[in-house]
């Protein structure tokens, strides 16, 4: 079966996110169209290995940013699709997770958003209409990344 390589879209800035984070990447790892090994996945990618969340000050730290912006943007760049972890939350949803979604459609590439099983919120237009297809993350782990064919969004959209 062929396998797809994939940037993981992911936020880890409050406990809903990072919680988000750890079953996507589970589902992401148990699925079968996914290489996993060879996926960009950002945390794991950090500028000298350090964590913002360990260390907040990087965020102000030009170097880090500079270099933390440049590698995800290689890794969205080298990928055969993305697939984000969204939760449409004001207080969970991630403008940077946004802005990769934009990018990753500029680039013309396959483009899905994993929301939260239990999720009943409303999404913004231009990530429910630029998504290849949207899912909820109890669907990842045996979603076909090999047929994946775009799907208009059927939920509520603002």
């Amino acid at each position: 079966m062929k396998t797809k390589v994939a940037y993981f879209g992911e936020s880890w800035f409050n406990p809903a996110q990072e919680a988000l984070r750890l079953k996507g990447t589970e589902a992401m790892k148990a699925n079968p169209t996914i290489d996993w090994d060879n996926s960009f996945v950002p945390i794991d990618h950090q500028y000298k290995g350090l964590l913002v969340s360990e260390n907040p000050e990087l965020l102000a730290d030009k170097e880090w940013q500079l270099a933390t912006f440049n590698a995800d943007v290689q890794g969205m760049n080298n990928s055969d699709i993305v697939v984000a972890m969204y939760d449409p939350k004001m207080e969970n949803s991630d403008p940077g997770v946004v802005w990769e979604l934009g990018y990753a459609y500029g680039l013309h590439k396959a483009v899905y958003v994993v929301l939260p099983d239990e999720v009943e919120e409303d999404m913004n237009l231009m990530p429910a209409m630029g998504a290849t297809q949207i899912m909820k993350v109890s669907d990842l782990a045996t979603f076909d990344f090999n047929k994946g064919v775009y799907a208009i969004f059927d939920g509520a959209v603002y």
